[in-house]
């Protein structure tokens, strides 16, 4: 039964008929509140639209101006590196620690096979005392981390006016080479880092300008001589001067419990099974890794996900064109060196077909 309100007992007076004037047409309550309602609901529904389509307006403008950096936040792919780096390197294995310890140079039950760069042999005397001053342990802040995302950061020429500062500074762990400078080229190349791999001849950088409080002086050690100094500069001793194909800096201000030894594990690894160079070379035609592909060997053994940037060295014709992004040293300077860089690029192009790696500057 439909109810009423109380003025539906109001009708036309005078014997007027339905034609003869107007008439109240009165609606049930229920009709009325749903034609509130509706009403009610549009007038809402068109507020909507319109928030929305200014807001739209305004992001579509600002994309056309705007370059967000690269995400890295993807699903962490926690195994993958280690499934595709056994591909390449055989017996891959991530049990050997990244640093040399002191405590294993007490007693060396097992004594290294090789000399420098590729073992310790010969060097046990040094090396006791340069580890009784630095540290091995790996910082808090990266072992506690559930995916270990790493950017490589080469010094290669294609750094320059690449804006990829923000992209590389978004990764978890940054590790830079020799004596590639940050200050005034954060833009480019970033300004976090995580670690940095030198020897003594590249150690001509700030150590608390170019890096951050916290950044781990790797030292990459090639001979003995290289232990010599860095236990010299560590102590304040008498600086060694010989032995060097460039004299090392006299002078170097870096916290020792900030350096860290790598181990030379991973030298022999990138040396023997990415170049297949032998282990005993006759002095005349010694070859070695650079500190770059090294790197990112020690990377595979470290992170979850690696990109590299940086790397790659001109064309061999294109003798002009520099090999760094902050100095105008051109390819001509790497003809007496000990490096096969063509080599070393298809090593690199090996690791991308993989995916062990991915490349944040073209190749």
């Amino acid at each position: 039964m439909i109810h009423f309100s109380l003025f539906s007992s109001l009708q036309p007076t005078g014997g007027h008929n339905e034609t003869s004037g107007p008439r109240l047409i009165l609606l049930p309550p229920r009709k009325m509140i749903n034609k509130s309602r509706g009403k009610i609901l549009g007038v809402l529904a068109l507020f909507l639209v319109v928030v929305w389509y200014a807001i739209y307006r305004e992001d579509g403008y600002t994309q056309l101006f705007y370059f967000p950096a690269q995400e890295n936040k993807t699903t962490c792919p926690l195994g993958e590196v280690e499934k595709k780096a056994v591909q390449l390197i055989a017996n891959y294995s991530r049990e050997q620690p990244l640093f040399l310890q002191l405590k294993d140079y007490f007693w060396v039950k097992t004594p290294s096979l090789y000399e420098l760069p590729y073992g310790t042999k010969g060097s046990e005397d040094v090396l006791l005392r340069l580890l009784s001053i630095t540290h091995y342990s790996v910082p808090e802040s990266i072992q506690r981390l559930k995916c270990r995302r790493c950017a490589v950061v080469g010094n290669g020429h294609r750094l320059r006016n690449s804006s990829m500062g923000e992209t590389i500074d978004a990764y978890d762990i940054v590790i830079r080479l020799n004596n590639a400078p940050v200050h005034g080229y954060e833009q480019d190349v970033g300004s976090k880092t995580t670690m940095r791999l030198f020897y003594p001849e590249s150690a001509h950088f700030n150590p608390r300008r170019e890096n951050n409080p916290e950044t781990l002086l790797v030292l990459v050690p090639f001979k003995p001589a290289d232990f010599q100094w860095l236990e010299a500069i560590l102590n304040d001793k008498k600086r060694v001067r010989k032995g060097f194909w460039k004299q090392p800096p006299l002078i170097w201000d870096a916290d020792p419990q900030r350096v860290r030894v790598l181990n030379p594990y991973f030298m022999e690894v990138t040396a023997a099974k990415l170049l297949n160079l032998p282990m005993k070379q006759p002095r005349k035609v010694k070859q070695k890794p650079t500190t770059g592909l090294l790197a990112i060997t020690l990377a595979l053994h470290l992170c979850d996900l690696v990109h590299i940037a940086g790397f790659g060295y001109p064309d061999l014709a294109n003798k002009k064109q520099t090999i760094h992004y902050y100095e105008q040293i051109t390819l001509k300077s790497m003809a007496a060196s000990e490096h096969n860089v063509s080599h070393e690029a298809m090593a690199i192009k090996r690791m991308l077909e993989l995916g062990l790696l991915k490349n944040l500057t073209y190749f």
